[in-house]
């Protein structure tokens, strides 16, 4: 594939519904800190351009939590859909994920790449229209930034250290590095695309492209999050007029390009299309990696011979079908999962998506890790970060429900609603609750920021895997191949004159091969080799 389209979809691949309804509602009720979240990618994509892309052209990956995503983001434009043209969620739950299913398994990766591409072009065009339109409503820019500054909501100054801050620098620099990693390093759907290109270099300019694109859409859902806030500061909608807090943005749309002809279809296509481009792309992943690494390799073991092309094409679209057909059904359990989408979303990519990087993490930078160390680490980091999650969900205390006026008024004063960032992977102390009990270090524990679950599963699955790997001989029977290895793991064991035994073997046999063509240097005979008859001293 050329670079436009590879580039186009890495956006598109990035940017879901569930971000572009959930970050300008996260800013609503919580602020600008989430605006941190991009200076990780400053740091990440270069990690993954440099020291992982490489790699990537030699393995096939396969994501472990893709499925849970995708049902979260076929969720949000069937919550649009809802408030926008008022159709049951259900009705639109399946519609677009019947659509999505049916291009992606007839059309394969070149077809969702190119749809990616135009979709992107959507997404964008509706952003800068609603930004526009909303922004002159309000007031102005001046007034959006001087309201939500009164409000309290222009925060960029927490650098508190404690973990169980939900949004500080450091939980989103920290949490969002690890939870970038992980999406570009261990979720197929990436992956695809970087070695869809013909050489690495292509990959890498791809992804650098790429860069400032997604750093610049999270600003934008930022700064429409305050425009948000300059609207509804005073009155919030929820619950009275709209049931979700994430239905804010449908809410604006119909407000503000409600009477315009037209405007409020291109959000519903804006929406659709950057879920329908992140969905199209885990399904065509999730396909493809059922039939190259589970289903060949098990014909060819039961058959004696490697499947043909035709039988693979044909499967390939039945698994593409059945995946689509398992997103929709999860779908319908998304709308469980309680208020603000991002941060559903966030949480089950760490809780997933960080032992998973752990593993790749063992692969790329420690050649002693074996298999029974690596299978024990994802298990133990996927065991301790569920737990984190779950026990979590089980100890967090909800807010006081919240009720409307009794004059039948639509909306409700800002200041009797409470931040309702509280929901099912709320794991932190926003909400005050009024009492003194004191917490136990349990409960103190399950209340560590949702960012953090990538990095902890991380650290946990290096060190269990290490441990592992050390008590049961490592790799010394099963030498790694090195260009599985990370360029970064060559260039400090280069300067550290680190050797595996499988580097010195390789080293052995090339000289000897000097030997043989008479074309040994001066440095490697150095007085060790008899040239005349090539034995050894």
């Amino acid at each position: 594939m050329g670079l436009l389209p590879v580039t186009m979809s890495l956006m598109a691949t990035s940017v879901s519904g569930g971000m572009i309804m959930g970050v300008p509602s996260e800013v609503f009720y919580n602020g600008t800190m989430f605006l941190y979240i991009t200076s990780a990618n400053v740091l990440s994509l270069p990690c993954v351009i440099h020291f992982i892309i490489p790699v990537y052209h030699q393995l096939q990956i396969t994501s472990a939590y893709e499925i849970l995503s995708m049902a979260l983001i076929l969720y949000a434009p069937a919550l649009a859909l809802n408030q926008v043209m008022g159709i049951e969620l259900w009705v639109s739950i399946v519609v677009i994920g019947l659509v999505c299913t049916f291009y992606t398994a007839l059309g394969g990766l070149k077809a969702v790449m190119w749809t990616d591409a135009f979709q992107m072009i959507i997404v964008w065009i509706a952003l800068i229209v609603l930004i526009i339109k909303s922004t002159k409503d309000v007031g102005g820019i001046s007034y959006v930034f001087e309201k939500s500054d009164e409000g309290g909501k222009l925060e960029l100054d927490n650098f508190s250290p404690s973990p169980i801050e939900r949004h500080t620098f450091w939980t989103l620099f920290i949490g969002g590095f690890m939870l970038t990693l992980s999406g570009y390093t261990g979720s197929q759907s990436m992956v695809q695309r970087f070695i869809s290109m013909k050489n690495v270099k292509g990959a890498q300019l791809a992804l650098y492209i790429q860069l400032p694109t997604s750093i610049l859409t999270i600003t934008v859902l930022v700064y429409i999050g305050l425009v948000l806030y300059a609207k509804y500061g005073d009155e919030n909608p929820v619950p009275c007029t709209i049931d979700k807090s994430d239905q804010l943005l449908p809410y604006l749309v119909m407000d503000v390009l409600g009477k315009i002809y037209g405007l409020p279809g291109l959000f519903v296509s804006c929406i659709f299309s950057a879920s329908l481009s992140t969905v199209s792309s885990g399904v065509n992943a999730l396909a493809l990696v059922l039939i190259t690494d589970i289903l060949k390799p098990l014909f060819k073991y039961f058959k004696q011979r490697d499947m043909d092309e035709a039988l693979a094409t044909t499967l390939s679209k039945i698994a593409a079908l059945f995946y689509g057909l398992l997103t929709i059904g999860l779908a319908f359990l998304a709308q469980y999962f309680g208020s603000l989408i991002v941060q559903v979303g966030l949480s089950i990519s760490g809780m997933v998506g960080g032992p998973l990087l752990g593993l790749f993490a063992l692969g790329f930078f420690f050649p002693c890790t074996n298999s029974l160390g690596a299978t024990i680490a994802v298990l133990s980091s996927l065991s301790f970060s569920s737990w984190l999650a779950i026990g979590s969900v089980v100890n967090m205390s909800g807010p006081p429900p919240m009720s409307c006026p009794l004059s039948g008024n639509s909306t409700i004063l800002n200041d009797t609603v409470l931040s309702t960032t509280t929901m099912i992977f709320n794991l932190t102390s926003e909400i005050s609750i009024g009492n003194d009990i004191e917490e136990s270090d349990l409960q103190t524990f399950y209340s560590i920021s949702y960012l953090y679950y990538s990095p902890l599963a991380v650290l946990i699955a290096v060190i269990v895997g290490l441990l592992v790997s050390c008590f049961t001989g490592g790799t010394r029977k099963n030498p790694v191949d090195k260009r599985l290895l990370s360029p970064l793991y060559h260039s400090i064991a280069s300067l550290s004159n680190i050797h595996t035994e499988d580097d010195l073997k390789l080293k052995v046999s090339n000289i000897e091969t000097n030997i043989v063509n008479g074309d040994l240097t001066e440095k490697e005979n150095n007085g060790c080799v008899n040239t005349e008859n090539g034995s050894r001293l």
